[in-house]
């Protein structure tokens, strides 16, 4: 069985805004990761991120839906 491959499309620093981009990406026909299956980083004292992720194959066109609904990131 292949296990599709993933990439990060953006990273957030709330749970809140990661439901929100994950929303307008499900609006699109994307698939993108359900938050509580995607890992997050944090340190001790750190900032926590959280990445947002779709297939691979679809990482244009989910860069194309958050500049449409303007939240890609302006330093990506």
């Amino acid at each position: 069985m292949d296990t599709p491959a993933f990439a990060t499309v953006r990273t957030v620093r709330t749970l809140m805004e990661a439901d929100v981009i994950i929303t307008a990406l499900r609006s699109a026909g994307l698939n993108p990761v359900e938050q509580g299956m995607a890992g997050h980083f944090s340190l001790a004292g750190a900032d926590i991120e959280y990445p947002v992720q779709v297939p691979t194959e679809e990482l244009a066109a989910a860069c194309e839906v958050l500049q449409a609904h303007a939240l890609n990131d302006a330093s990506a």
